[in-house]
């Protein structure tokens, strides 16, 4: 099982993002992590600070992934994954990704194996965005490679919503008119 620090691993996805982060890269990076444990046949959970805000937690449902939103009853995410790692039965079988120093040392102490979220962005097929530590310069924003087969349960749910594309189509222009 891999437990991810979700905002962690964001930051290398997309390390020119303002402060907040939208739900369209948080959904781009649920339909990565969802591919990447089918395509390993092992559970992710994600691990994110706050709430889900205006999305609905159903709609961040993606085969293989659950997301732990670590809202006012947690710490943060970084103390509700030590946590997990704490309290696992047998924590060798975890490999947590994140670049927290402070999570890094729990969970290695413990025994889980560890990757970084730089290392895992390689993984996903995303090398990591964040400039090397040795040469600093302004990078452009940075953009995930949008892929259709991301979005295909949005597309099929709004394509069930419109319905005929020819009425909808009509009716817009209608509406435009």
């Amino acid at each position: 099982m891999y437990l991810i620090d979700g905002y962690n691993l964001l930051h290398v996805l997309k390390p020119n993002r303002r402060a907040a982060v939208d739900d369209v890269a948080r959904l781009q990076m649920l339909e990565l992590l969802s591919a990447f444990s089918r395509s390993k046949n092992r559970e992710v959970i994600c691990f994110l600070d706050g709430t889900p805000g205006v999305i609905s937690p159903g709609e961040l449902q993606r085969p293989g992934v659950r997301v732990k939103f670590c809202g006012p009853d947690e710490q943060s995410a970084d103390r509700a994954i030590c946590r997990y790692v704490e309290e696992a039965l047998d924590p060798h079988r975890l490999t947590v990704v994140s670049n927290d120093r402070e999570v890094r040392s729990v969970c290695r102490r413990e025994g889980a194996k560890l990757v970084s979220s730089d290392e895992f962005a390689g993984l996903l097929g995303q090398p990591s965005q964040a400039p090397s530590r040795g040469h600093v310069s302004p990078q452009p924003e940075s953009k995930l490679p949008i892929k259709r087969e991301h979005f295909q349960g949005i597309e099929r749910e709004m394509l069930e919503e419109i319905g005929d594309m020819d009425q909808f189509e009509r009716d817009t222009l209608k509406e435009l008119e």
